[in-house]
Parts: structure tokens; sequence; C-alpha cells
């Protein structure tokens, strides 16, 4: 069966939310739905729009490391909003969307997806899912925040370059069937759409609570790479505003607001 075409109309008309989904825009093919939804907000573009693509040429990740975006197998998304936050609260829209995307794996499949501080998606070690929250200010343009989400979906194992096969999973091989595309981005964005609600109105303890819960990281072995740092410890908790909270080999408690985190 060949890949379904994700369709913006589709989309709109099933989609019920508040905020996210004011206006879905679909590509066939883009270097990078950010950009796209930063090109987006600099016109004075709708809080809660929505950018897709069924292939990124230069899709991104953290620390500028590339995405693998393969046509039509993945969920590549970028998310424009524009909050009324300090840049403390602007940062944890990072864990909003993490658990967004575990919501939206749960609801669609039986895959056991597990945050990993601060982007992650994980799936038995493997990375599934990635975040990429970019925070635009600059003088005389609306200032927003851009949410890019990708999402493994219908690849096979021979379709990831062979750096990545050992570190990336897809929902079809932890699944074992392919999935319709459509369902899945349509629960992601009620998830969105209720969780950013949830963290306007209640603040940052629920949602770090509700992060945790999604997260094994806690009490394992773990390595953070910080600028040119490594840092070994045992991962505790998050803090009330996210940052994560390690204990080193002499007990002393440490907190990192940024960082790579390796599990051991």
């Amino acid at each position: 069966m060949p890949p379904e075409k994700l369709d913006a109309a589709t989309l709109k008309n099933n989609l019920q939310t508040m905020l996210v989904g004011s206006e879905i825009h679909v590509f066939q093919e883009t270097d990078s739905t950010n950009r796209l939804a930063r090109e987006f907000l600099e016109k004075d573009a709708e809080n809660g729009l929505v950018v897709l693509a069924e292939r990124q040429t230069a899709g991104r990740g953290r620390f500028g490391r590339s995405w693998h975006s393969p046509a039509e197998l993945g969920i590549y998304l970028s998310l424009v909003l524009k909050p009324e936050l300090t840049l403390k609260h602007i940062s944890q829209l990072t864990l909003m969307a993490g658990v967004s995307v575990i919501l939206a794996i749960e609801e669609a499949t039986r895959v056991p997806a597990r945050l990993k501080w601060p982007n992650d998606v994980l799936v038995h070690g493997k990375k599934v899912a990635g975040v990429l929250c970019e925070y635009c200010a600059e003088p005389d343009l609306p200032h927003g925040v851009i949410i890019g989400i990708g999402i493994n979906v219908n690849q096979f194992p021979d379709q990831f370059p062979d750096e990545l096969k050992s570190l990336a999973t897809s929902l079809r091989i932890e699944s074992g069937e392919a999935l319709d595309r459509t369902p899945l981005i349509l629960s992601l964005l009620r998830h969105l759409d209720g969780e950013y609600e949830a963290f306007l109105l209640e603040g940052e303890t629920h949602l770090i609570q509700k992060w945790s819960e999604h997260s094994d990281m806690w009490n394992r072995s773990v390595i953070v790479k910080q600028g040119g740092n490594l840092i070994e410890g045992t991962a505790l908790r998050l803090d009330p505003v996210g940052r994560l909270i390690i204990a080193d080999g002499q007990g002393n408690e440490l907190a990192f607001d940024s960082g790579e985190v390796s599990l051991k």
C-alpha cells in the first residue's frame, strides 16, 4: 500500500481545537518546517498556525544536527505560538511538546514511548521523535515561538542511514504495522492544544509532574554534556522550573538548564 498523502483541508475539517491548527499548511517538500514557520511568523502569522511537510531536505535537530526526513514516512511539523510568557517559561514549552508527543503516540499505538530530557522521545532506548523549540524575538518583527516536531512513523530499519540504525527507530518498527499519519497528526495537534492551554492556566508544576511520569530516567546513571564538559551522575528529578537535577559522585546535586544527556 503506498503511503497516504497529507491534506491540509482533511486535517482542518477533522480537527477540534481551541488554538492549535488555526491555519494548516502542507508542503510537498521544504528544507525545514521550522524555517518556513519562522517566515510565516515574520509575516505576522496567526497564533496556532501549523506547517507540515512530506519531506525535509535540511530538517534540523538540536546543536545543529540534521533530522532524517524521508518523503511520506514521517511527521515533520512546526507550530507557531505567540505566548505572553517570560523566557523562563518559554523554555518549558519543550517539555509541553514532549508530553503532547508521548500522549499522541500512546493514543495511536501501543508503543511504550518514554521521554528523555530535554527533548527526546525514546522507545527501547532508541529515538523515535524529537522536539526543537526556537524563540524568535528579533527587533521590529513579531515575536513568537516555533515548536518543531519530528516523528519517525513508517520507516523500515534499512531506510535509516547507517549512522542512525543503532540510534533511531520508528513506530512501524516497534508496532509491527504501518500507521496512517493523519490520525496521529490530529491526535498530536489536539494534545498540543490541550497541554498548552493547561500550561497557561495551571503553570509549570502540573506540566513537570506529567513530564516526569512519562520518563524512566530517574535513578539511572547519566552523562550530561555541556559545552566541552562531561558530567556523570544519577538523574534525580526535574526542579520546579524544569531543570534536570543530578547527583554527582560526591552526592552533590547539580542543576542543568541545557545540555545533552546520555543514559548509561
